[in-house]
């Protein structure tokens, strides 16, 4: 007896203890795991931020020396690069070293300098001209480069940035404002091409400056009355009609009676004749005519990135 009470309850405490289903035990685990993880490493409250980030082509040109005199190149680009940024300091000369496995760097040299002047916005607008020279050393080919500008540092520092051509009317209302003689624009994008930049200009031009009205015609008076078929004149109002010529009658001869002649050389005019002197006609007022303002594009292609606007040639 006591022994089988012994087996009945050691087989009750090794019955399984009833609860949830195995799957939501598994769930469970996995998300407090999940919740430790995210409470150890600290991330919890970045879930909710978003952060975005960008690869953009990375130029090797930099300055090679802490004296910031010298800069590098590994490739075409990064020479264009250099020069530009040469450009944007305004600066008289500049050497840069070139490195890489171009063959002729003397030719990548003088093609990057060619560009820079006759294609960028930049060297368009600024430089009459660029002068290289150029050696090979260990490594490395240095470039000298040298800019004759023909633009001042003030006025390049004075180009206004604009997004697109539409800034454009509003920047030059407020250029002739401000009495400035030119205005020079770094466009972004142009809306339009280049005749409509011109057209812009000319709406403005006409808007600050209107054209003077076109005198109205004087109208057409009655129609002239016919001649008489003898060939004399109309007679005007109060006036007796002349008598027609009798063919074959002749004229009287007419002594000359001296009055309205000019006195032959020598003689001395008359009595209360006095000799004809030339008068100066008055001046006239000169008109001012303001002529359309000037447009010049850099560089002068179909897709220019500078706009100068010429307001005044004094």
């Amino acid at each position: 007896m006591t022994r089988t009470w012994a087996i009945d309850t050691a087989m009750r405490l090794c019955d399984p203890i009833p609860g949830p289903p195995r799957g939501a035990v598994k769930k469970t685990v996995v998300l407090l795991l999940f919740a430790l993880c995210l409470a150890l490493s600290g991330c919890g409250d970045r879930l909710l931020e978003r952060s975005y980030s960008s690869v953009v082509p990375h130029s090797a040109a930099f300055w090679e020396n802490e004296d910031a005199d010298t800069l590098r190149a590994e490739n075409y680009q990064d020479l264009v690069n250099a020069l530009l940024l040469l450009l944007g300091e305004h600066s008289e000369d500049g050497v840069v070293r070139i490195y890489g496995d171009a063959p002729n760097k003397a030719r990548l040299a003088e093609n990057a300098c060619v560009e820079v002047q006759k294609e960028t916005p930049i060297g368009a607008y600024l430089l009459d001209y660029i002068t290289y020279d150029g050696k090979a050393e260990s490594g490395y080919y240095e470039l000298t480069v040298r800019f004759g500008y023909r633009r001042t540092a003030e006025e390049q520092a004075a180009i206004v940035n604009a997004t697109s051509t539409e800034a454009l009317p509003d920047l030059l209302r407020t250029a002739v404002s401000e009495k400035a003689n030119a205005v020079a624009v770094r466009i972004g994008w142009f809306g339009t091409d280049r005749a409509g930049v011109l057209a812009l200009v000319a709406a403005v031009h006409d808007e600050v400056y209107p054209p003077e009205p076109e005198p109205e015609p004087e109208p057409a008076g009655d129609a002239a009355e016919s001649a008489p078929a003898d060939g004399t004149e109309p007679a005007g109002e109060g006036e007796t009609p002349a008598e027609p010529e009798t063919p074959g009658a002749a004229e009287p001869p007419q002594e000359p009676s001296g009055e309205g002649e000019p006195p032959a050389e020598g003689e001395a005019p008359g009595e209360g004749e006095t000799p004809e002197e030339g008068v100066p006609p008055e001046p006239a007022e000169p008109a001012f005519d303001l002529a359309p303002w000037q447009v010049l594009f850099y560089p002068d292609t179909d897709q220019p990135g500078i706009i100068e606007v010429i307001l005044n040639e004094s």
